[in-house]
């Protein structure tokens, strides 16, 4: 039995750093550019930031948003709390955690690209007969979770993956495993904050 919180309040103010302690050595003093946002529709936001190594997590979104993650109530704890429940079991390695730590450790200048891209992404994520949606949005842009201007289709499987490190985006677009419909540039350039 798993220790992940299925409530998104819980989820955010409570595992999230209780994970990020156990890999937070490397980044003891730094401090990240910006925050990035989680929002659950229907449940909240909570935007995440490093404070001299350490993890803050706010209620709402803040002004200095650079990423927002946006998902229905619904489709929460398919993507979220599934994502989680697989890297229980696994070691703790920086590299492949929360793809929040990620963006929270990038530089200011890729940031500011970041900042600069115009539109959003959405994974649309198969299991079985289900979809789930997931979008990804720069900057303080409204999120297009059901119109985006980019829909990266992807097997549960193949987003399990990617979001506990086994694989990449760009290594599950280049074998086929990532259909992009629309405008490809939009996640080539949100790119740079995740390698």
């Amino acid at each position: 039995m798993s220790d992940v919180p299925e409530t998104p309040q819980e989820f955010f103010t409570q595992y999230i750093p209780q994970r990020f302690d156990l890999v937070k050595s490397p980044l003891a003093g730094k401090s990240s550019s910006g925050c990035m946002t989680f929002r659950v529709s229907g449940a909240g936001e909570w935007s995440l930031r490093l404070i001299d190594g350490n993890l803050v997590v706010e209620n709402g979104m803040a002004d200095d948003v650079v990423l927002q993650v946006t998902t229905s109530s619904e489709d929460f704890a398919p993507i979220f709390v599934q994502g989680a429940v697989a890297q229980e079991g696994d070691p703790i390695k920086p590299e492949q955690q929360v793809l929040a730590f990620k963006v929270l450790t990038v530089d200011a200048e890729r940031l500011a690209l970041v900042k600069g891209i115009a539109g959003s992404v959405a994974f649309v994520i198969a299991d079985g007969d289900r979809t789930y949606r997931l979008a990804v949005t720069p900057g303080a842009q409204i999120p297009k979770l059901d119109a985006p201007e980019c829909r990266l289709e992807v097997k549960m499987s193949d987003f399990m993956d990617m979001q506990t490190g086994k694989q990449n985006p760009m290594q599950l677009a280049m074998s086929g495993k990532i259909k992009i419909v629309g405008n490809a540039q939009i996640p080539m350039a949100l790119s740079g904050v995740f390698v």
